[in-house]
């Protein structure tokens, strides 16, 4: 719907979202940590505590998402002059900003709500919650965009409010699933108060969880570095990247669900003590991820025309955008196992590793190639792309040495071994 609006439009989104991203991979990380520390419990039969793992969660994630919401309302147009000069695209890109800020409270909830059912094992009520988000968000974004049914035609404004809505409209179905007579966190009430701080709790989280945030935060700053570089290559190029992303997204998607199973399942296995689990979990990870990043490859270098189509209707846009999705292609095996190595590494107790790789990946080989792509040598923003995938295949091979010098397996069963004699001590 987006991509029928003005390349100012689209920018103004895109430019939001490269902000308000930030903000969401610091939930997202506090949110794995809730993942790893809910399934190593659920390992270990101890149900109420991941009760209480999930409500300090909520209780360290949510004020952090109220002090962002309050920076942008004092200083909400501070972080877009950082990314253009232009008078239209910032005006936009304001207006867009003003009505997200509602939203992040029930972004970081939304997160945490998936990360208990995911430490449970329960990957469908995510899916379903998801459902409902992605419906509220196009039924609102089509009454919202184009006007219908009375309401006036907000354009890329009404995007802004129809995902605020979904968001608002997730985080609260998901609470309810949750300590609904029934549901996980209401079985495991255990006769202690709801919401009650504990804050040796609250630190495993943070420690835990704010790793995976810097991996993810580092990666969006250099997303934030990268938007300003491609914006010199012209508003086209920058509104078609944005694009591209979204039907990156979709195909994505796979690398996402791995990189989740893989922190989830392993630190089940281990909370368990069973190495054969382990090993039998990682084993499947890895021989599913290669199957369906074949999929996902080819449909991304075959199909990118029409998914350039289906997002906008502007040629210009479309063919600086299949040049992306093609490149992208190729990405799509080492982005999916690196998400199964830096899932498992890290419930195995390796939490700063896949952080450190990150960091070797982003800013010592992404962005100095792109910078010098961009600013030295003046090349065609193809070339861009192709240094995105040069950072992948570079992290997936590190973390793949690591896994293997490390030989993550037999020190997690070492591990386990020694849990076993304190517990039996």
């Amino acid at each position: 719907m987006i991509g029928r609006l003005l390349a100012a439009d689209i920018s103004a989104q895109g430019i939001c979202l490269r902000i308000t991203d930030l903000m969401w991979y610091l939930y997202k990380g506090l949110a794995v940590g809730t993942t790893v520390l809910v399934a190593y419990r659920f390992g270990e039969g101890k149900r109420g505590q991941c009760r209480r793992v999930a409500e300090q969660a909520m209780l360290c994630t949510v004020p952090i998402a109220l002090l962002f919401s309050l920076f942008f309302f004092i200083a909400p147009g501070l972080p877009i002059r950082f990314f253009t000069d232009s008078a239209e695209i910032s005006g936009k890109a304001l207006g867009f900003m003003k009505i997200m800020r509602f939203g992040f409270p029930f972004a970081a909830l939304m997160c945490i709500n998936t990360a208990a059912f995911h430490g449970h094992g329960n990957t469908r009520t995510p899916m379903v919650i998801a459902g409902l988000v992605n419906a509220v968000n196009v039924v609102c974004g089509y009454v919202f965009i184009y006007g219908a049914f009375g309401v006036p035609a907000m354009g890329v404004l009404g995007a802004a409010l129809a995902l605020v809505v979904s968001q608002v409209a997730g985080a609260l179905f998901g609470l309810f699933l949750l300590y609904r007579p029934g549901g996980l966190l209401r079985e495991e009430h255990a006769g202690k108060r709801f919401f009650e701080i504990d804050w040796k709790l609250a630190r495993e989280v943070y420690v835990t969880g704010i790793p995976v945030a810097c991996e993810s935060i580092m990666w969006q700053l250099s997303a934030v570095l990268l938007s300003k570089v491609i914006l010199t290559f012209g508003d086209n190029s920058f509104a078609a990247y944005q694009l591209g992303l979204q039907a990156e997204s979709v195909f994505e998607m796979p690398a996402v669900g791995f990189s989740t199973t893989a922190t989830a399942l392993s630190s089940k296995a281990l909370g368990m003590r069973d190495d054969d689990l382990f090993k039998a979990y990682f084993s499947q990870l890895v021989k599913n991820s290669v199957v369906i990043s074949l999929f996902t490859s080819v449909g991304l270098m075959i199909t990118p025309h029409l998914m350039m189509a289906m997002l906008t209707d502007k040629p210009d846009l479309q063919a600086i955008g299949v040049g992306y999705l093609f490149v992208m292609g190729f990405t799509q095996t080492p982005q999916n196992l690196s998400q199964v190595f830096n899932g498992t590494i890290r419930s195995a107790g390796y939490k700063n590793t896949p952080m450190k790789v990150a960091f070797m990946g982003i800013w010592l080989i992404r962005m100095p190639l792109i910078l010098l792509v961009a600013y030295v040598l003046h090349w065609n923003i193809l070339f861009v792309w192709i240094c995105m995938f040069i950072d992948q295949i570079s992290r997936c091979t590190v973390s793949g040495l690591f896994y293997r010098r490390k030989n993550i397996r037999d020190s997690v069963l070492c591990q386990c071994e020694q849990d076993g004699a304190v517990a039996q001590g």
